[in-house]
Parts: structure tokens; C-alpha cells; sequence
């Protein structure tokens, strides 16, 4: 739905500086004939006929470029434009020739003798003529610049966009392997319970790999596939995993970036839990602080110094909230001891 609103709102606003362009040269030319002494209302419809017909060329061109010109190199999107305005520009002065002497021939307006006819025809091309040219190059190289910088911006968004699946799909290898082996082994011993964890898994992974054209979820949702992979590994770590979540109401429709929770309990487990002879507790904080979002996981584990700077789940989480929020400085990631516990702290824009 979103993709269809962008079209039109994209045609709309082509086809309304379109009009505004044209309707504004089309005044020009008749503010500078009405100052001339030989102006008259049959002017008005020459000009229309000069410029309607350029801007209906133009239009022309701009369907031809895309349909055919668009993926050709740029020395032939350039050759391109420049003979179609030429081209274009004649026809146009053509056009309007042909209306001059067809109003002549029917009486409408002053008959033309035919000894001043070819005097006319050059009085009529040779000023329309390079006067539409002009204004069809100048048009060509608006619209070619404004082509090539939405190319650009679709491209970078299309780069950003590929990095960040890239980055996100780096995170299902991470725990799935270990998942399955533990439902395997808990098949004989709990079945009702392998399966319970099997759903669990298959929501996970659905989850992760969805395909819905977003980065960023509902705290609400993220928290809940948090609460997936926590029952996931308490499959391993039985009591020796303590898991609470404080997060206010007024926070849970927050927008945050997808798995980004999920990677940060990640990260607490695989290099704090994990390595704890009696396991140990993480804690949850969400809350607002003026238009950010503060999201603050307690680990109790104790730092080491080459786990600040080093793993691939920090330099997943840096470089996302780099993509996500490129001119955002106060957003970021922090990891730091306090009080005989780890705290990773993330701090993002309130977007809802």
C-alpha cells in the first residue's frame, strides 16, 4: 500500500510542476507580446499552441527516457534529450505555422499573400523555434538532474536496505544450531515440552526472516520474541537463567530496530551466563527520556576488558543503529561495568 502512495504522490507532483512550469513560460511570452505593439488576442491561442505542444513533447520525452533511455549509458541519455528537444522544438514551431496559416486560409484572422509567405514562415520559426529549444534543453536538464539524484538516493536506500538484512540474517546462525541440539535432547526426556520449544523456535526464526519490507518493529513485539529466545535457552540453562523485563506501557509501541533486544540478551548470555559457573540474573529497562528511548540490559557478570570493543554482536548492533540513524548523535551503544554487573546501554530516537 505504502509502495502505491509513494507512486502517486510521485506523479502527482510531476505532473503539478509540470503544469506550473509550462503555465509559467506560457505567461512570460504573453506578458512580453502584450507590451508590444503588436499584440492581439489571437496571441493567445499562438502561445497555447506553442507551448502545449512543447509541453506535450516534453511529457513524451520523459515516457520515452523511461521506458527506453533510462538503462542506456549516459552519453546517450544526454544524445538522447538534446535531439528530442531539437526535435521536439520543430515540431512544435511547425505546429504553430500551420495554425497561423490554416487561420489565415479560413478567413479568422488577416489572409497571408503568398509573396510574404516565405517571409513568415522564417519570422515564426526562426524566434519560436530556438525559444522552445531553450526552454526544452533548460527542461531536460532539470529533469535529468532530478533523475539521476533520486537514482542515487533509490540506490543508497537500496544499499542501506541490503546491508541491514545482511546484518540481521547474521543473527539466526547464532543460536539455532544450539537450539536444536537441546530440543533434540529433550524429546525423550519432555516431549510436550519439545514441542512447546520447537513452536517457539519456528516463531523465532518466522520472525527473523520475514520479508516485511521494514527494519524497525513495536517494542511490544520485539519484547515478545526477547521472551521467545529467553524460554529458548532456558532449555540449556534451566535455573541457572533468571530473566525480568521493566518496560511502561506508554513505551511499548516505540519503534526499535527489529532483533536488536533480542541480539543484546544475546550478547549478555553468550559472553556473561554462559561462562558463570552458577548462572545469573539479566534485567530489561526500557524508558523515556525527553524524545529518546533508553533500553538499559543488567547482566551479572563480570567485564572483561577485550569484551568491550570485540564480537560480532556489538559490531552488529553499532553498525545498524549507524544505518538506521545516521544523523542521530545521541543515539548509540554503551557497555560498562556498575555495581558487580554488565550494562549494555542503547539509546534510541522515540519514534512511534
Amino acid at each position: 500500500m505504502h509502495k502505491y502512495l509513494y507512486r502517486f504522490h510521485d506523479k502527482f507532483a510531476y505532473f503539478v510542476c509540470q503544469l506550473s512550469g509550462w503555465l509559467t513560460l506560457y505567461t512570460i511570452i504573453m506578458v512580453s507580446i502584450f507590451n508590444k505593439h503588436y499584440f492581439s488576442a489571437i496571441e493567445l491561442l499562438f502561445g497555447a499552441v506553442l507551448i502545449g505542444s512543447s509541453a506535450v513533447g516534453s511529457h513524451l520525452m520523459r515516457r520515452t527516457y523511461k521506458a527506453i533511455i533510462f538503462k542506456k549509458s549516459t552519453i546517450r541519455q544526454f544524445l538522447f534529450f538534446g535531439f528530442a528537444s531539437i526535435f521536439v522544438a520543430a515540431l512544435a514551431t511547425l505546429l504553430l505555422i500551420s495554425t497561423v496559416f490554416g487561420l489565415a486560409h479560413l478567413g479568422i484572422t488577416d489572409p497571408i499573400p503568398a509573396s510574404q509567405s516565405t517571409f513568415m514562415i522564417k519570422t515564426i520559426a526562426i524566434g519560436n523555434f530556438f525559444n522552445m529549444l531553450l526552454a526544452l534543453l533548460f527542461w531536460s536538464a532539470l529533469y535529468f538532474s532530478i533523475s539521476k539524484v533520486r537514482q542515487l538516493r533509490q540506490t543508497s536506500e537500496l544499499l542501506k536496505s541490503s546491508k541491514l538484512d545482511a546484518l540481521i540474517h547474521q543473527l539466526n546462525p547464532h543460536f539455532l544450531f544450539n537450539a536444536i541440539n537441546n530440543i533434540r535432547a529433550l524429546i525423550l526426556e519432555d516431549p510436550a515440552r519439545a514441542r512447546e520449544m520447537l513452536a517457539r523456535l519456528a516463531d523465532m526464526l518466522r520472525y527473523s526472516l520475514s520479508k516485511d519490507d521494514t527494519s524497525k518493529v513495536t517494542l511490544n513485539s520485539e519484547l515478545a520474541i526477547v521472551d521467545e529466545y529467553i524460554a529458548l535457552c532456558s532449555i540449556q540453562f534451566e535455573d541457572r537463567l533468571r530473566f525480568s523485563v521493566s518496560a511502561p506501557v506508554s513505551v511499548q509501541q516505540a519503534l526499535v530496530p527489529k532483533l536488536l533486544l533480542q541480539l543484546c540478551v544475546e550478547n549478555a548470555i553468550k559472553h556473561g551466563i554462559s561462562t558463570e559457573i552458577n548462572g545469573g540474573g539479566i534485567d530489561v529497562t526500557v524508558y523515556q527520556t525527553d524524545q529518546m528511548l533508553d533500553v538499559i540490559i543488567r547482566n551479572d557478570v563480570t567485564l572483561h576488558n577485550d569484551a568491550k570493543h570485540h564480537g560480532v554482536g556489538l559490531r552488529n548492533i553499532r553498525q545498524r543503529l549507524a544505518l538506521l540513524y545516521p544523523e542521530c548523535s545521541a543515539t548509540g551503544l554503551r557497555l560498562y561495568h556498575q555495581n558487580s554487573k554488565v550494562i549494555t546501554h542503547v539509546r534510541l530516537p522515540l519514534e512511534f
